[in-house]
């Protein structure tokens, strides 16, 4: 039986070495129904010219260029809108990660119940799905989305404090994935952000205590590892 459609959904922004390992690794990926949709947010030369080779080598399914950088959260939102029709799940993917294992999205499905589950957890207050490798229904997605009010870590977390109060859902959360997937973070941050850019974030500086309170009544599952 073919395996349901994943939409995985690309944002690069300059960090051009970084991309490239996304994009390779990705390729050992051992799931026969997947597409990569690729945005790019407006980046220099050198990384559009690497979104360009992997689009003529097959690596990618669809690739868009922004005229400007909008972001984390509109710009997930605007490659929502290149999804297939037919994608039942859409999963979010950092471009400053390395698969380590072809079976990645294989065990995220195995722990998979209806809403999201991630690679990543964040253990600060409020402990939520960490948003670099995270797998949702696409109803879910199309649904709700990201809350352009509210930029990077806190769009995700909105996203996913929505999802658990309004509907009968999961959200699960792998702690320990190194075997599976490893996420450069901090090392790759110079690449990704920049004066400007913080400027222009919506959202960030949130009353930590009312966010709390986002998830008074429903709790992220936390999945030691796989």
């Amino acid at each position: 039986m073919k395996k349901p459609k994943v939409s995985i959904l690309i944002l690069t922004y300059n960090a051009p070495r970084y991309v490239f390992k996304t994009l390779k690794s990705l390729r050992i990926t051992d799931y026969d129904n997947y597409e990569v949709i690729v945005f790019d947010n407006n980046s220099r030369l050198i990384t559009k010219l690497i979104n360009l080779y992997a689009l003529s080598k097959g690596w990618i399914s669809r690739l868009v260029f922004s005229p400007k950088n909008i972001l984390f959260s509109p710009g997930n939102n605007e490659a929502f809108k290149s999804i297939s029709k037919d994608s039942e799940f859409t999963l979010l993917l950092n471009s400053d990660i390395e698969i380590k294992d072809k079976d990645w999205l294989n065990k995220l499905f195995e722990i998979h119940e209806y809403g999201a589950v991630s690679y990543g957890l964040c253990s600060n207050e409020p402990i939520r799905a960490d948003g670099y490798c995270f797998l949702v229904n696409t109803e879910l997605y199309g649904k709700y989305k990201l809350d352009e009010q509210f930029e990077w870590w806190w769009g995700l977390t909105k996203f996913q404090a929505e999802i658990l109060e309004n509907e009968d859902c999961k959200v699960k959360a792998v702690k320990d994935h190194d075997n599976m997937i490893v996420h450069f973070g901090g090392a790759s941050r110079k690449g990704f952000f920049n004066t400007k850019d913080l400027q222009n974030a919506k959202g960030l500086n949130q009353d930590i205590e009312k966010v709390k309170k986002w998830f008074l009544n429903n709790k992220i599952e936390i999945i030691e590892s796989l």
